[in-house]
């Protein structure tokens, strides 16, 4: 919101927004809230990208262009990478525990 004093010494503004001719008045304080308003905005853009991100159906905020699953596609590799180590981990659980309870099996 800007404001043109079109006559000081009288107190005259106009509003230039909307063309509005009125007193100016000292009790009165105008304050521009676009540089707020612009970093709400921001604020708000970023809180959906991170709000997205947790929704593997979205793409990240700064990604190319046909990057949609990306989410989707790592939460995948991530399981089987995490699934692949546990079954491992508790396959040489066993081995070791058959081996324990019955040592005929590897010749001793």
């Amino acid at each position: 919101m800007e404001i043109i004093k079109v006559c000081p010494e009288i107190g005259v503004v106009m509003d230039v927004d909307s063309g509005l001719i009125a007193e100016m008045r000292k009790d009165v304080i105008s304050v521009d809230l676009t540089p707020v308003e612009e970093e709400i905005n921001k604020l708000e853009k970023l809180a959906k990208a991170f709000e997205n991100s947790l929704d593997p159906r979205y793409a990240p905020l700064k990604a190319y262009p046909g990057r949609e699953g990306t989410y989707e596609i790592a939460g995948l590799f991530q399981g089987m990478f995490f699934g692949f180590w546990i079954a491992l981990a508790i396959l040489v659980l066993v081995v070791i525990l058959v081996i324990k309870i019955n040592p005929g099996l590897i010749g001793l």
